[in-house]
């Protein structure tokens, strides 16, 4: 997990209901899509977290999975294009 990754995912929790760091590269939250329990405000089944270098979404509730990228992209498409181009200026881009 990059510097980068790390600084998109503070820049999006603001976006998200009960965010959390767990531990070093595990975050949790309220899924944006499925809203986890209507019953019960404080569960949080939202998932970022690490697989070797990459960053990946997923929720316990709905299934939803995807990379960060793309998780981002759907949470807020202005910060995504911001993480792109630094993405693309540190060339770690394909």
């Amino acid at each position: 997990m990059s510097y980068l990754d790390t600084k998109y995912i503070n820049l999006a929790s603001a976006s998200l209901q009960k965010f959390k760091r767990v531990k070093t590269g595990l975050w949790t939250f309220r899924c944006p899509y499925c809203g986890d329990s209507k019953r019960n405000k404080t569960k949080t089944r939202g998932y970022l977290y690490t697989i070797k270098a990459d960053v990946n979404y997923r929720c316990h509730n709905c299934g939803a999975s995807m990379t960060f990228s793309n998780f981002l992209k759907e949470i807020d498409p202005i910060i995504h294009k911001q993480y792109v181009f630094e993405r693309f200026k540190q060339g770690s881009t394909g």
